[in-house]
């Protein structure tokens, strides 16, 4: 396993909008927090584009906003994933910043593999941090539909995905 990439994603926060009893309330925060956790386990079982080395508290019994899970980045694999908005725009900013191809790739094919959860509800938003300190955030097409690249040394870059013809 060569470099290693930290996802952070949060559970979809639904619960907050309804106005549920405690019971209720905590009852669907576990069920989204199960939600996002499957969601997870299905977009990285079985691959060859990144192992998990550590699941966070994706797994955990109780519910949390927000999990981190620790990737090491394959870099003899062959990415095959869909195209979706903005994909491009991420490939030509971490290109024009001399960004590793195998991050790079790993990169573009896990943001295409968690906006499909994404749309499906299944996450909310997420962010993915390089091995230099570059931080890329996804909005989900519900929310901002936004991708915002923060370079290591303080750039920041940022498209409306539901905006852009690919």
């Amino acid at each position: 396993m060569g470099e290693k990439l930290s996802l952070g994603v949060y559970r979809r926060l639904d619960e907050r909008f309804l106005q549920l009893s405690a019971a209720d309330d905590a009852k669907m925060a576990l069920d989204l927090h199960n939600t996002r956790k499957f969601a997870l386990q299905d977009v990285l079982k079985d691959t060859t584009v990144l192992k998990v080395s550590d699941w966070g508290e994706t797994k955990d019994e109780s519910p949390h906003e927000f999990v981190e899970i620790m990737l090491g980045v394959v870099s003899t694999t062959i990415f095959n994933y869909a195209i979706v908005p903005g994909l491009k725009f991420v490939g030509e900013k971490l290109a024009e910043k001399l960004v590793d191809e195998a991050i790079a790739e790993s990169v573009k094919w896990l943001i295409s593999k968690l906006r499909t959860k994404q749309e499906s509800k299944e996450i909310l938003n997420f962010h993915i941090n390089l091995p230099d300190g570059t931080e890329i955030s996804v909005d989900p097409p519900d929310r901002n539909a936004s991708i915002t690249i923060q370079f290591k040394a303080g750039a920041l870059e940022s498209i409306q995905y539901d905006t852009v013809k690919e």
